[in-house]
């Protein structure tokens, strides 16, 4: 049954894909009046990018494949944005037929524009965003406890040594009292490389790094992230708690994929059990879900990520949708949760509206 599944997972990805391909050439086409010998360079255009990419996630589990693997991954990227982009200019062509043209080529001058400002704000780097927290119960000589959180990592063959050492290294210089990593930490075994897992356990801060899990822990293997966090020095919580010196509860849960491979998924109630009361409450969670129970139980913050703010059209617009709690910082009651918009990517190295971060959060009573 596991094999009929991937076939026919497989079937239905092949054939979204090339029907993506199939509109965006018909668009052109169609809107532009191009000659037979347009069209033709036009259709090896759309074939060359679409091999590429596929090429590029057969190869890059042989082998790094580094360029190959950023060229097929951005291809998907501008993809994605061309048919958000084409979608709206069909319904504009629609109600204004005699504009068609002028509105492909728009479309089409569209397409540049936000590929481009995506691409560069991923070269750019993660930004640091620094938020105040006001905890209840937190000790006078606790103000002013900083928690860097990293979320969504995604370390594999798109992210280089180089880049997950500038990252180390800003995390590093905030002197942080506490790293959270709130899941998503890889995509692959990326501990066959040395490089990698000394890096990371570079990472220093007064109590530590605690992890937990995201859905892409699962996929490339559960193993492979424990094996990444023991040699990393990470503390990684499956539905567990840790009491920082008596006076503040660090809570992690597992994620839900785990049930997709017969492992017990979250659990609150048993993550919870047992810890003390008046002593403040650091939820880690990947998905910016259950946050009104965890309200409920007591918790004055929770972390999460998981979302990456859709990073490019239309994903984008469908995560704001989708999530009460997409990206950001928001309150329930005396309590909040800040959902990262990671900060690595996932997929194509491309961000529109969004940008990579490193989250600084300081806890004041």
């Amino acid at each position: 049954m596991s094999k009929l599944y991937f076939v026919v997972f497989i079937a239905i990805v092949l054939s979204v894909y090339t029907a993506m391909h199939g509109f965006i050439y018909w668009r052109l086409v169609s809107g532009l009046s191009l000659t037979s010998g347009q069209r033709l360079a036009l259709k090896l255009l759309l074939v060359a990018g679409a091999l590429t990419f596929i090429a590029a996630e057969f190869l890059s589990r042989l082998t790094s494949a580094y360029p190959l693997l950023y060229a097929g991954s951005l291809w998907l990227g501008v993809l994605a944005i061309a048919l958000a982009v084409f979608l709206l200019e069909l319904a504009f062509s629609l109600l204004f037929p005699q504009q068609r043209r002028l509105l492909v080529l728009a479309a089409l001058a569209l397409v540049f524009i936000i590929s481009a400002i995506s691409v560069l704000n991923v070269a750019l780097g993660p930004v640091l965003r620094q938020v105040k927290i006001p905890v209840r119960g937190l000790a006078a000589d606790l103000e002013g406890f900083t928690i860097v959180q990293l979320s969504d990592l995604h370390l594999g063959n798109l992210t280089s040594a180089r880049q997950l050492r500038r990252v180390v290294d800003r995390v590093n210089a905030l002197k942080p009292d506490l790293i959270c990593v709130t899941g998503d930490a890889l995509d692959g075994n990326i501990c066959r490389d040395e490089d990698y897992c000394k890096i990371l356990s570079d990472l220093q801060a007064r109590h530590g790094v605690v992890a937990v899990t995201g859905n892409h822990e699962f996929y490339a293997g559960i193993d492979k992230f424990l094996e990444l966090a023991r040699r990393s020095n990470w503390r990684v919580l499956r539905n567990q708690s840790w009491i920082i010196e008596g006076r503040i509860a660090v809570i992690g849960l597992e994620e839900d994929s785990a049930t997709r491979f017969k492992l017990p998924g979250p659990d609150l109630e048993a993550a919870l059990r047992h810890l003390p009361t008046g002593i403040p409450k650091i939820l880690l969670y990947h998905r910016p879900a259950k946050f009104a129970e965890a309200v409920q139980r007591g918790v004055d913050l929770q972390l999460s990520g998981h979302t990456h703010a859709g990073q490019i059209p239309p994903m984008d617009l469908l995560v704001w949708l989708i999530y009460k709690y997409p990206a950001g910082l928001y309150r329930l009651g005396q309590s909040y949760i800040y959902t990262s918009p990671g900060t690595g990517t996932w997929g194509p190295p491309m961000r529109f509206l969004s940008r990579s971060q490193i989250v600084e959060l300081v806890l004041v009573r």
